[in-house]
């Protein structure tokens, strides 16, 4: 007799209806979370569902078992929330009119309550029904009322006795799915109930009675949630079935996943330096990771052959361990949500204006590779000391201007190839800056140092990418120390001599430090482009 109410659906036996008093049905507030519904997985038609479960023994295979979950899940709901919901957005034309609507809303509370007798009204009215009932009763100016918009989605419908409910109707403002009237007894329409959240699940297995068949149901939804099926749970492993073995002979039934690579948002890239991250991609059951291989190398040509693989690097056997380059520095920290890791690893001694592609794929205690994923990350434009530049560009001219000596020539043609690519851009730019009109930077160099010796100067900027090139001809150029915190951290103990490593990552004991990083950054301003 307790799973029916009046309204609503009659429920399968052995669930139970409990209203909610008046007081608690209907609540108004802001920004509710939304329903979590990937919890519920199918729904059962329990009457089969009920003979198929009985047919389930101690004797059942597998097979049969996962055939079962296949066909009604794994969960059933035991616990959930049924009712009606209202959600509205509203869109304001800015910032400030959503700030003074929102006052004056209270105010109009404040005012009321101190006058007596109004403050429980208007609390009981919804900020959305109070902005909407304003805007039907033109008290508000036209300009806050032209850009304010409110959408409005029911699910389910709401008892007529809700007072929220009450106060919608009244202000007539709202709108939602339309309900429909019962046109026979002139009576409001019966609430439809619809489904919002499920607060508690329970696995399948837990109605089986009997002992031995429970277990053996439960060990095929450990299975099929951590071997695919083709395997059984050992503690925190999967055995494979001898079917479940790829053609390399090594076993199959928990592959690796695909570790995602991405550019850490903590540490922004520069000139000579770039840090990737991703998450570990151990689950608590299965697979094992025991290394993840990183593969960095500059790219000349995007469109040309994969045939140089770059650098490889080992995250244990370089980086953790303290035998690779300390150019490269590995680290990790826990993650947003429990039992999850996030590995980090700086770059540190790349070249400016470079395109670079970083490539990670994982490692297991097998000796299985996991898909590999990438990212390509140009690096920025060259540091360059805007203060120098113009200083040599000064010297130059000096040493252009009047009757140039054999020695002046071979200073000139000395500076200009002993400073960098671009901060010889650079003094190219200050020269015609300034001096442009005793003629220009390459038609003096050819000028005084002749045509074999000036070209020579001027290849060494073609290799300067065109928006670099835009930036070094900037009207200023600022420089900046940036300090930056990362994490770095090495192994604690040695690894066996061995080629492959029959452990977890989370079995090795790792110490780890905050340390500062010093990057160096342009300002550019003004950017003129020629």
């Amino acid at each position: 007799d307790n799973n029916f109410i009046k309204d609503f659906p009659q429920l399968a036996d052995g669930l139970m209806v409990i209203p909610l008093p008046v007081e608690e049905q209907c609540r108004g507030v802001l920004s509710e979370p939304l329903p979590n519904m990937q919890l519920l997985t199918v729904l059962l038609d329990l009457v089969g569902f009920s003979k198929v479960l009985k047919t389930l023994s101690a004797e059942s295979t597998r097979e049969e078992l996962l055939a079962f979950l296949h066909q009604y899940g794994s969960h059933y709901v035991s616990e959930a929330l049924y009712g009606s919901e209202l959600g509205c957005s509203i869109y304001f034309p800015s910032k400030k009119a959503q700030q003074q609507l929102w006052l004056q809303y209270q105010k109009e509370a404040t005012d009321q309550g101190v006058s007596g007798g109004g403050r429980r009204e208007l609390k009981s009215v919804p900020f959305i029904s109070y902005l909407s009932a304003m805007q039907k009763s033109q008290l508000l100016s036209d300009d806050m009322v032209s850009g304010v918009e409110i959408r409005c989605e029911e699910k389910g419908s709401c008892p007529a006795g809700c007072h929220l409910c009450h106060h919608q109707a009244v202000v007539g403002g709202l709108s939602g799915r339309g309900r429909t009237g019962n046109s026979r007894s002139g009576e409001p329409p019966s609430p439809i109930p619809v489904l919002l959240e499920v607060s508690r699940v329970v696995p399948l297995y837990s109605l089986v009675q009997d002992n031995v068949t429970k277990e053996a149901f439960k060990s095929a939804t450990m299975s099929s949630y951590w071997c695919a099926g083709k395997g059984d749970v050992i503690d925190n492993w999967c055995r494979c079935d001898l079917s479940a073995f790829s053609k390399d002979g090594l076993p199959n039934c928990s592959p690796l996943r695909q570790p995602i690579l991405r550019l850490a948002p903590y540490l922004e890239p520069s000139s000579t330096m770039v840090a990737v991250e991703w998450m570990d991609v151990e689950p608590l059951i299965g697979c094992k990771v025991s290394d993840y291989i990183i593969q960095h190398k500059r790219v000349e040509d995007p469109s040309e052959a994969e045939v140089y693989t770059g650098e490889v690097i080992s995250l244990v056997d370089d980086l953790f361990s303290g035998l690779g380059s300390s150019c490269v520095v590995a680290g990790k920290r826990t993650g947003d949500h429990p039992h999850s890791v996030l590995y980090s690893v700086v770059f540190k001694c790349l070249e400016p204006d470079s395109l670079y592609k970083f490539t990670l794929h994982a490692m297991d205690s097998r000796g299985s590779h996991s898909d590999s994923s990438f990212v390509s990350v140009r690096t920025s434009c060259p540091m360059v000391d805007d203060s120098r530049a113009e200083e040599i560009a000064d010297k130059v001219y000096n040493l252009y201007n009047g009757y140039t000596s054999g020695k002046e020539q071979q200073m000139a043609y000395n500076t200009l190839m002993e400073v960098p690519p671009p901060l010889l851009y650079r003094v190219q730019h200050h020269y015609n800056s300034h001096y442009e009109k005793f003629g220009d930077f390459v038609w003096r160099s050819e000028d005084e140092l002749g045509p074999r010796k000036a070209n020579l100067i001027l290849h060494r900027v073609e290799k300067i990418s065109n928006y670099c090139r835009s930036l070094l001809r900037s009207t200023n150029i600022r420089s900046r120390t940036d300090t930056m915190a990362y994490v770095y951290c090495r192994s604690e103990e040695g690894r066996p001599p061995s080629n492959t490593w029959h452990g977890s990552l989370h079995e090795s004991r790792t110490s780890c430090m905050e340390k500062l990083i010093s990057v160096q950054r342009n300002t550019y301003s003004n950017t003129k482009l020629r």
